[in-house]
């Protein structure tokens, strides 16, 4: 289970840590981000591999950084249902 704490958060820039997440996860999160174009940086940064904690930063230029975030939440999520879809049609 993964668990997420915000350390810094103001209308331009979202600060948070993720203890328990893989990277695979983030990379899919960070892909996405880099796909908007009011995101002006993402990236995230492995504190310690042992303890599978990350810090993930967003910065945007004129928007709600939460706002954003949530947005690519949601796409993110979006398009694991479509290969989720995708895989399970193969498999039947």
């Amino acid at each position: 289970m993964m668990e997420i704490k915000v350390l810094e958060k103001n209308e331009s820039s979202i600060k948070f840590r993720v203890q328990g997440g893989t990277q695979s996860v983030l990379n899919l999160i960070k892909e996405e981000a880099d796909s908007f174009d009011e995101v002006t940086f993402a990236g995230f940064v492995m504190e310690h591999p042992l303890e599978k904690s990350s810090i993930f930063v967003i910065k945007t230029e004129g928007k709600d950084t939460e706002k954003v975030l949530k947005k690519i939440i949601e796409k993110t999520e979006s398009d694991l249902k479509e290969a989720k879809k995708g895989l399970n049609s193969l498999f039947k």
